[in-house]
């Protein structure tokens, strides 16, 4: 079935069955998200295959993701969140440089070439938050010491990992080592100062204009209408940030969040989103990293090097944002949440990737590796989570 049809038909199967294996991952005491991760590979190519990762799909997911982030800003503590900034840069740094060592060092005990290696270590320095957000959010710890630190040092991974990934090509890709490399990551640098100083003035000045919008609003009964504006602006400014300034959408997002925490009418908008976000746009973004793994890419040669640099995944962010956590003064407890919750690889790490493959760096048979790499990061992430937030 093509067309509309069939793609309301797919969103409609993605949602049942989502809906299913989440209320049996709580059943089981496990995070919901869980559920919907789980139902892109059971409905996608992996297992029934009944379901496309198509265009809308991919789009919404897109969307999904954008909302998710709003929403966690939305709701962040900004108190708390002004409390983290030291912290979650060293926590930042630290959740870089282990992956990349380590990620690097066991990718080359099984190619050989060093460059490639080096590339795959800058990959895996990616932190994808929107699954711990979720996850936080479902275990009531958004707003603790852990949460806020690994929201904050996951936006900062994400700002330094752009420069990372732009010096890595500039020096290690055929052809671009030369003056036009340098000036491209001076612009890369410049577009990151232009989204801190956007960023900035817009948490000082928006909230009162928005405010007194709202105000109006309310005299004029057109509230409902001017939430849905801000909404749509919201999309429009993670659009921006990402296609001009080339920085994540999910943080642009974050941060018309935080906009619209700093006003007094931030839990309207929390009502008037909260249920499409949590029963339609993040059910899908969840399925939709099912849906990219195909049993097809586990093949008997890539077993080993999916599991070896699964657990350097794994452990780099853990040791590496978990040491840093400690080293700054944190409980162990606390450094350990932090390090679980920064393990989670996303969208980010498979744009990287497709960057490599399109600059020559990386070769096709190291792709899928990389992308199922992705999905079992993501997968044990929420798991982790609930045993380290709850454990005695």
């Amino acid at each position: 079935m093509h067309g509309i049809t069939g793609v309301i038909l797919q969103i409609g199967i993605i949602l049942v069955v989502g809906e299913i294996l989440g209320v049996i991952s709580q059943k089981l005491k496990m995070p919901k998200v869980l559920g919907f991760l789980l139902s892109g590979i059971v409905v996608g190519p992996t297992l029934f295959n009944v379901v496309e990762a198509s265009e809308p799909i991919k789009v919404m997911a897109q969307v999904g993701v954008i909302f998710l982030m709003f929403m966690a800003g939305l709701e962040t503590d900004i108190e708390k969140f002004k409390t983290a900034g030291l912290s979650s840069f060293i926590i930042a740094v630290g959740g870089i440089i282990v992956p990349l060592v380590l990620g690097a060092g066991v990718t080359y005990m099984f190619t050989g070439n060093m460059t490639e290696s080096i590339f795959v270590g800058v990959i895996l320095t990616a932190t994808s938050v929107a699954i711990s957000v979720q996850t936080l959010n479902e275990l009531g710890k958004l707003n603790t010491r852990a949460g806020i630190n690994i929201i904050g040092a996951a936006i900062i991974d994400d700002i330094l990992g752009i420069i990372i990934l732009s010096v890595a090509i500039m020096i290690i890709a055929p052809g671009t080592g030369d003056v036009s490399g340098v000036v491209g990551v001076l612009t890369i640098v410049g577009k990151i100062l232009a989204f801190v100083i956007i960023s900035a003035l817009a948490l000082k000045f928006l909230p009162k204009v928005i405010e007194k919008l709202m105000e109006k609003g309310d005299k004029d009964k057109k509230t409902e209408t001017l939430i849905l504006v801000v909404a749509g602006i919201t999309i429009l400014f993670s659009i921006f940030v990402e296609h001009y300034l080339g920085i994540a959408a999910i943080t642009g997002a974050y941060v018309a969040g935080l906009v619209i925490a700093l006003t007094k009418y931030n839990h309207r908008f929390e009502e008037k989103f909260s249920n499409v976000s949590i029963y339609l746009m993040s059910p899908i973004f969840f399925s939709s990293i099912g849906l990219a793994i195909d049993r097809k890419m586990l093949g008997v040669d890539v077993i080993m090097p999916i599991i070896a640099i699964s657990i350097v995944a794994i452990l780099g962010k853990v040791i590496g944002c978990g040491l840093s956590a400690r080293m700054y003064g944190l409980e162990r407890d606390e450094s350990l949440q932090i390090g679980v919750g920064m393990i989670s690889r996303g969208e980010v790490a498979i744009i990287t990737a497709t960057i490599g493959i399109s600059k020559g760096i990386i070769t096709p048979e190291m792709y899928p590796t990389l992308l199922v790499v992705v999905i079992v990061t993501t997968i044990v992430t929420p798991l982790l989570l609930k045993v380290v937030f709850t454990k005695k």
